[in-house]
């Protein structure tokens, strides 16, 4: 017993268990809450929690899209602190809520060019996301001691291959201007998709403030 409690304080020395910190942190995550503790000097669970949304207007392929993004993330990390201060390497998993809504805006007479060929009709899409996704990075922040503290991170969500989908109307529907709509639309879609695809790795960057207890 007493060599198995001495393994226990090894492992979890009484020295470097403190209470965890609550923080505050924003960046291109969005604005997010964060809740951190350590177990031993070198490595610590850390519960973040991001959200943020904006619109902008862009063009792929002669379309004016409306672009509504919905940045919505929570992750738990374990963070490593490998010279026991507070320089840290993290990795976890990500619930990665990300989403883009589009609306494609009409010319002044009304057309939408969808794969070079004017169409009057509407146009919407949606970008989705990997739900469950890999983050790494480094960063600095560690909940020893009480008061406030500064917390940054500089890393990566794998994100995977965003998949974008294209929906519309054409008018007047039937034969006629109309015929080739549908398949314009899904090799529309096609471009859409080679044009994002590098967008499968996600940059975060945040600051942060944090007290612990």
């Amino acid at each position: 017993m007493k060599r198995i409690l001495a393994l226990v304080l090894a492992l979890f020395p009484a020295a470097a268990l403190a209470d965890g910190s609550l923080g505050v942190r924003a960046g291109t995550l969005g604005f997010g809450v964060e809740l951190s503790y350590p177990i031993t000097q070198r490595f610590g669970l850390r519960y973040n929690a991001d959200a943020y949304k904006y619109s902008k207007t862009f063009n792929q392929d002669n379309i004016d899209y409306d672009g509504k993004a919905t940045l919505k993330t929570a992750s738990l990390l374990a963070d490593f602190y490998p010279f026991a201060n507070g320089f840290r390497l993290s990795v976890g998993p990500v619930y990665n809520g990300n989403k883009l809504g589009l609306t494609g805006k009409p010319a002044a007479n009304g057309s939408i060019i969808i794969n070079g060929v004017p169409y009057q009709a509407t146009l919407d899409g949606e970008v989705d996301f990997k739900k469950y996704v890999p983050y790494a990075g480094i960063g600095y922040g560690r909940p020893i001691g009480t008061g406030l503290s500064l917390t940054f991170d500089l890393g990566v969500v794998f994100q995977g291959t965003p998949k974008a989908t294209l929906t519309g109307t054409c008018s007047p529907p039937g034969p006629g201007p109309c015929d080739t709509f549908q398949s314009d639309l899904k090799a529309q879609e096609a471009s859409l998709n080679d044009a994002i695809k590098d967008f499968r790795y996600y940059p975060v960057v945040s600051l942060g403030l944090a007290y612990t207890f």
